[in-house]
């Protein structure tokens, strides 16, 4: 009985073996005919010309389509990038990665306005409290810069303040004081870089203010942010510039874990505060779509521009129908 098993499984792997150089007998002689057909007949070689063009153009056209769309909350245009990086760049880079809003703050204030006006659905403005970037250490001290704040924010056309450079040291001045005052009286996001203490004395000065955490404190660990987050209801963080959110491209155990317990308070930043960082535009929003896949479907378009939406109170007419994440 042994026997006859052995001998029927080598019979078996006889004829699978018979069959797979049989097939591939066959396609090699179909290949030869392939190759003789294109590369020794008039025919062939004209149907080679006439395909490539072809091929070629389809390649230079083809653009993939992106289904989750996403909210950037980390848009810069200052004036180093001008000469650059035109508005018609940024505008069209944004609308092949399907990227429909973008937070701009910009120093001086005129980028963020040279992009509003070329695009004003997609773009929502934020005053920047600085005429150069040496002034984001010591804005609260510049009187020019007060009174500029102060007619800005009383003209209504921005939606919040930032990013803004906040630190321990800082939240007892008159200039921040009243930078805090305006915000709540005007209902504007105020968009912080800042260390968690400085964070809980922004509330401590008005519980009522919406504050949007600059890459989550840049170095804060996510048991802090969740305790942060725990506490502070009207606190939302977004993660640009956090490369241990996903190191090498997988989603860190301890962040995905943060994400789904506040999934609702998570936003996405590309964080072009320099020329360079546009140039790594597309990058970014790759590597972000890349481990939203990894999250539940729900929890993904919360953070990718469902978060967004609601801080700023923006109706959602160009995501309600998004399909698989790409």
């Amino acid at each position: 009985m042994k026997f006859k098993q052995t001998l029927s499984y080598w019979f078996k792997w006889l004829g699978l073996l018979f069959l797979w150089t049989r097939a591939g007998h066959l396609l090699g002689c179909l290949y030869k005919q392939f190759t003789h057909f294109i590369l020794k007949t008039k025919i062939g070689r004209v149907l080679v010309f006439l395909s490539l063009p072809l091929a070629l153009l389809f390649i230079a056209l083809w653009t993939p389509k992106y289904d989750l769309p996403i909210f950037d909350a980390q848009i810069h245009y200052d004036r180093a990038s001008w000469s650059r990086v035109p508005v018609e760049a940024i505008l069209n880079a944004a609308e092949e990665l399907t990227v429909p809003w973008l937070l701009v703050g910009s120093i001086p204030n005129e980028g963020t306005w040279r992009l509003y006006n070329a695009d004003p659905q997609r773009v929502i403005p934020m005053f920047v409290p600085a005429f150069r970037r040496e002034d984001r250490n010591d804005w609260f001290n510049n009187t020019k810069i007060l009174h500029d704040m102060e007619e800005e924010i009383a003209s209504g056309r921005y939606r919040g303040i930032g990013e803004v450079f906040l630190f321990d040291g800082h939240i007892d001045k008159p200039g921040v004081k009243r930078l805090v005052k305006l915000a709540a009286e005007h209902s504007l996001v105020l968009h912080c870089r800042s260390q968690p203490s400085a964070i809980r004395q922004l509330f401590a000065l008005d519980s009522s203010l919406r504050i949007l955490w600059a890459h989550a404190g840049m170095f804060s660990q996510p048991e802090v942010i969740n305790g942060m987050l725990d506490r502070y209801p009207r606190l939302w963080i977004e993660i640009s510039h956090r490369g241990d959110v996903a190191p090498r491209g997988k989603l860190d155990k301890k962040w995905r874990q943060l994400m789904l317990r506040h999934s609702d308070r998570f936003l996405l930043g590309s964080g072009t505060y320099t020329t360079e960082y546009w140039y790594k535009f597309r990058t970014y929003m790759s590597r972000y779509r890349s481990w939203l896949k990894t999250l539940p479907r729900e929890v993904a378009e919360r953070i990718a521009f469902r978060n967004g939406l609601v801080l700023f109170d923006i109706s959602d007419n160009k995501g309600s129908d998004t399909g698989s994440i790409n």
